[in-house]
């Protein structure tokens, strides 16, 4: 028994003593600090393009609902017209629906430029109504002479734009092909399709590339006769297609303005 209690005695010892923690000092280390010359900040540079130039295409959007509702990285323009929408939005269902309606019934029978600041507020307004589905809920009756779109079931309000052999007419709720070209009316397609073609070699003038510029020899004259002719498209456009399409539709919005060209809607006068 003793010695079972002093090989016990020994053997805790023996741990403790393993156990024990061995200290050194170890004389801290120096290392040679290098110290470089601070490095040269270069500020980026930026190019700023000018008002006039003939590929700026930032003013005049034709669409609202990529440019008024875009949320990634919004244009100073983009959130511009995102603050004009914001009084839409704070508007009850109800409000905005009928408001719409009575709108439709100030556009009917009347072709109405692009430009328009009541038609401007429209299609916010329709943007937002179309996010909301204001139309499905049927919470306003549009007046009797607007047909129902096919492609949102809203009130029947089409744009025509210079894209329209391709495109067609556009809705102005939810920026899809309203009516195609093969669908307008046989009796005004022989008035628009020449009109549209005429258009078309015009329009590229702006998206002409280096070659294109090359061989005109003087691209500012050519990019100015094709600014000039653009606008007496677009007063053909205003004074006699879009008023002949009223025969077919309740109220027309049409294009006032190319924005490659720097057209705008003061330059288009009828």
């Amino acid at each position: 028994m003793a010695f079972c209690v002093a090989w016990l005695c020994g053997l805790t010892d023996n741990r403790q003593h393993v156990l024990q923690p061995n200290f050194e000092f170890v004389p801290p280390v120096h290392f040679a600090t290098t110290v470089f010359p601070p490095v040269p900040v270069v500020e980026p540079h930026f190019v700023a393009l000018s008002r006039s130039t003939p590929l700026d295409k930032t003013f005049f959007p034709r669409q609202t609902g990529g440019m008024a509702f875009e949320s990634e990285s919004p244009s100073p323009l983009d959130a511009l017209w995102q603050q004009y929408g914001r009084v839409f939005r704070d508007w009850d269902d109800l409000t905005l629906g009928r408001w719409l309606a009575q709108t439709l019934g100030q556009f009917e029978g009347r072709a109405w430029r692009l430009s328009h600041p009541l038609v401007g507020a429209y299609r916010l307004a329709a943007q937002v109504a179309h996010e909301k589905q204001i139309w499905f809920k049927r919470l306003a009756t549009p007046p009797a002479a607007y047909a129902e779109s096919p492609c949102c079931r809203a009130p029947f309000l089409p744009l025509l734009t210079r894209d329209v052999r391709t495109e067609g007419l556009i809705c102005q709720h939810c920026n899809e092909i309203l009516v195609p070209f093969d669908e307008i009316p046989a009796e005004l397609r022989p008035l628009i399709e020449p009109w549209a073609n005429n258009y078309e070699p015009v329009h590229a003038v702006a998206h002409w590339d280096d070659r294109q510029r090359k061989r005109a020899g003087n691209y500012d004259a050519a990019y100015e006769s094709a600014a000039q002719q653009a606008e007496k498209l677009l007063a053909i456009a205003g004074q006699e297609l879009a008023p002949k399409l009223l025969d077919a539709y309740a109220a027309v919005i049409w294009e006032d303005q190319d924005e490659c060209l720097e057209v705008r809607p003061e330059d288009v006068r009828l």
